[in-house]
């Protein structure tokens, strides 16, 4: 009879030891970096290229779910809350690299950020929602503020086509707790729902690294 060992991995550099968590730690630092480095390289129009065929089978997939859905649309929503910045340093921040545009700070965010294209009123996105990239371009528009949210930020998404295939409502407030975001995406309800769940762990992901970058971005012109 046989047992199985559970693996374990033990690293050693100049004699300090090393978790399994730092090494996986610099991996994904290097990753990130090697990422920055493609994008650069590539550049949007050569981008645009490369992804031309999965943005062109995501249209098609999204025409029809949108038609599927008969004007009805699908929310999913994540929350955030952090402290170090408040809400109007943050906006600051995070609305600057938007009009900049600031490209490298716009793609960094999230590993699936492919192009972000802020030179003029509408942005242009190319990220994955659900099972791959997709092209589509964000319009944002003023909302009125709540009690709750003295700052909320709508915006549109629709294809090349003019069909609007996305809402956002991005919802900022400062409390005792910290700065509270609220992040609202709406998808055509026929769509399934890895649009929705991939999306509200997308938005985790790009806006905590936003945070990290703002909050130090701050503290360095201090």
């Amino acid at each position: 009879m046989t047992t199985t060992t559970p693996l374990r991995i033990r690293t050693d550099i100049d004699g300090v030891r090393h978790d399994r968590a730092a090494v996986l730690g610099w991996e994904l630092e290097r990753g990130r970096a090697a990422l920055r480095l493609l994008k650069q390289r590539l550049g949007d129009d050569r981008t645009r290229d490369l992804l031309a065929p999965d943005t062109a089978a995501a249209d098609t997939a999204m025409a029809g779910w949108l038609r599927a859905s008969d004007g009805r649309w699908r929310a999913a929503v994540t929350e955030l809350t952090a402290t170090g910045i408040d809400a109007a340093a943050f906006l600051a921040w995070w609305q600057g690299r938007l009009h900049a545009p600031d490209r490298a700070a716009l793609l960094a965010a999230n590993p699936e950020h492919y192009l972000a294209d802020s030179a003029g009123d509408t942005v242009e996105i190319v990220e994955t929602v659900g099972g791959g990239p997709l092209r589509f371009f964000l319009r944002f528009h003023p909302t009125p503020a709540t009690a709750a949210y003295p700052v909320r930020i709508g915006g549109t998404g629709h294809l090349a086509d003019g069909s609007e295939v996305l809402r956002v409502m991005h919802e900022f407030a400062d409390s005792p707790e910290g700065l509270r975001i609220r992040l609202t995406v709406e998808f055509p309800a026929a769509a399934p729902d890895e649009l929705s769940t991939g999306h509200q762990w997308h938005f985790a992901c790009e806006f905590a690294n936003w945070l990290e970058a703002a909050a130090t971005a701050v503290g360095e012109s201090r």
